[in-house]
């Protein structure tokens, strides 16, 4: 901890903040395109549904389920690109918080240094 100085931890606490803030954008515009995919997938399988009315209920879902499956991959990444940023704006946001815990510490210890243990109020 004594290895760094607290304006490099204040340096390190406002790149991870404007990283949080880029990771807020990005998880805004993933979730927008998961929720685009989503739209996309369900109208084109209610539509394919409508196409494929004869044979078989097994029948027909996989003539639906083969229509669509593009569609349903496209959903799947989108959702999966989705989480993805959501974790990292989790992590950039615990790593926020251990330097926030670092500066802390420091602060502290600075104090303690320049004068000394206060005893009583």
């Amino acid at each position: 901890m004594s290895d760094l100085t607290l304006t490099e931890l204040a340096t390190e606490c406002r790149r991870l903040s404007d990283k949080i803030d880029a990771g807020v954008n990005s998880l805004n515009t993933s979730a927008r395109q998961s929720a685009e995919a989503e739209r996309e997938y369900r109208k084109q399988k209610a539509q394919a549904w409508t196409l494929h009315g004869d044979g078989t209920a097994k029948e027909r879902e996989a003539r639906v389920d083969a229509a669509t499956a593009d569609l349903r991959y496209a959903r799947d990444l989108a959702e999966a690109g989705r989480q993805a940023a959501l974790e990292a704006l989790r992590s950039r946001r615990q790593q926020l918080s251990a330097a926030q815990t670092l500066v802390s510490a420091l602060k502290s210890e600075l104090e303690h240094s320049q004068y000394g243990v206060q005893v009583g109020p």
